[in-house]
């Protein structure tokens, strides 16, 4: 099925599906969304979108021919390149991924948990992670067909089916993995999914592992990222940044989906807010969407103006995601010194309305 025409259709009868019992509403769109992105994932757009040349950006020399690109989590098994690329995306992210194969969360009889809350231009999720492995990843071909100005991006975390040490370890074999597959440009080291339990532990001594073992040792321009939680406080951030630019770490993406449900709950709709609640309180969940837009930009900021301090001597990029749906939002990232952005249910939402036009109609709204 044409997911143009799914997407339509899906929210055509929103209305009749708000009218069923909770659990039938979550039932029914998290088998929907496996089957639309099964879909999308194999769609290819009639036409390709190659954005404007004054879209275009340059970040650690790799060229991005929009600021704009998908959230890790939309293509967990490297799939869909092809497709976003014609659509016009300014870049690809495939994953996140771990060391082992995990089939994600299954509970209370639903398999990879989701709900929209389209009044509320949000989602919520507790996929737990699903993805083949970075064995088998590593070894993909993502695409025969890499388009200039569409780098391929990947990312990868460390694994919460082992302990700390364990997980760490097996994170590193899996960046080498990564560092030497031939199409991937960039990787982004994900230390905030929000649907898993990691354990204990401290990041800044995880990163100096990372640095010790992988950053220091690469033999190929790769830049890594590390990606951090819009539930991290700008106090918390300081030390993280002031580490990951003394590690020489290649840039900070703030953030990812949030389980501040005390904060997120006033910014929603009130004809979201009984299915948020039997959401939250059955399965948790990462949200995502508009709730995150002013936190991503607070944060982003924030560390904006740190780096405007610590005056880093290699290159370093600040990466927004959450709450991005329009070209405003990239314009206000522009103009507190945010280099990229990535957006996931914003993306979403757009592609209902705007189909295959999806990147050129936001990027013409100026």
């Amino acid at each position: 099925m044409n997911p143009q025409f799914q997407s339509k259709v899906y929210h055509s009868i929103l209305p009749l599906l708000s009218k069923l019992p909770a659990h039938w509403q979550i039932h029914l769109a998290s088998w929907g969304r496996q089957q639309f992105m099964h879909n999308f994932n194999q769609y290819q757009p009639k036409n390709s979108i190659i954005p404007q040349a004054k879209y275009g950006t340059k970040m650690w020399g790799i060229e991005f021919r929009a600021p704009l690109a998908n959230s890790a989590g939309m293509f967990k098994n490297g799939e869909g390149y092809d497709t976003v690329a014609a659509l016009g995306a300014g870049a690809y992210i495939g994953g996140t991924s771990t060391a082992n194969p995990r089939t994600g969360n299954l509970k209370n009889g639903i398999a990879l948990p989701f709900i929209g809350l389209y009044d509320s231009k949000a989602a919520i999720n507790f996929l737990g992670l699903p993805n083949l492995g970075d064995e088998v990843l590593s070894q993909i071909n993502i695409t025969s067909n890499k388009i200039k100005g569409c780098p391929i991006g990947w990312s990868v975390m460390r694994s919460p089916d082992y302990d700390e040490s364990e997980g760490l370890n097996k994170l590193i074999a899996s960046l080498w993995l990564y560092h030497n597959h031939p199409q991937i440009d960039f990787i982004e080291i994900n230390e905030s999914c929000p649907n898993i339990k990691i354990g204990g532990g401290s990041i800044i001594p995880r990163l100096q592992i990372i640095a010790q073992e992988f950053l220091g040792k690469r033999t190929r321009k790769l830049p890594v990222v590390v990606k951090l939680s819009t539930d991290l406080t700008p106090e918390g951030l300081t030390p993280i940044l002031q580490e990951l630019i003394r590690l020489k770490f290649d840039g900070i993406n703030l953030g990812n989906t949030s389980i501040d449900y005390t904060n997120i709950k006033p910014q929603l709709n009130s004809k979201d807010t009984q299915l948020f609640d039997y959401f939250t309180q059955n399965f948790g969940g990462g949200v995502s969407g508009l709730p995150l837009k002013n936190k991503s930009l607070e944060l982003c900021a924030e560390a904006s103006r740190l780096l405007s301090k610590l005056k880093p001597n290699h290159e370093f990029h600040i990466i927004r995601s959450g709450g991005i749906d329009c070209l405003a939002d990239i314009e206000e990232s522009r103009a507190h010194g945010i280099s990229f952005n990535q957006w996931y249910t914003g993306f979403f939402n757009n592609y209902a309305r705007d189909g295959d036009k999806v990147y050129s109609k936001l990027f013409s709204e100026a």
